[in-house]
């Protein structure tokens, strides 16, 4: 499905029109003269409720750079792998099976 599209000029004068249809439609596409010069999405829905519960009180005020911080560590973190251990009988025996099935 395409973007809808919203001009330069339509953003500037009806923002808050623009701005309830991004709302509905999720992501827009901003032109200017038939040029895309910007694509707009609106906030996670998530993260609209963190961010009410943290203006109640009920969540971290520094919830997001938290969650940022979480991100950066994980993808910082060297990668599991097992260690080639692991009992394989199960596996054995579904690859097993569908050599018999194949036939």
């Amino acid at each position: 499905m395409a973007d809808a599209q919203v001009t330069i000029s339509d953003l500037i004068h009806r923002h808050r029109q623009v701005l309830s249809r991004l709302q509905r439609e999720r992501r827009m596409t901003v032109t200017r003269d038939g040029v895309v010069v910007a694509i707009m999405t609106a906030p996670d829905e998530d993260h609209q409720q963190m961010d009410e519960w943290a203006a109640a009180g009920l969540a971290h005020p520094d919830w997001r750079e938290r969650q940022e911080k979480l991100w950066d560590d994980l993808l910082a973190s060297p990668t599991r792998t097992s260690s080639g251990s692991l009992d394989t009988a199960g596996t054995d025996a579904i690859l097993a099976d569908r050599e018999e099935t194949d036939r």
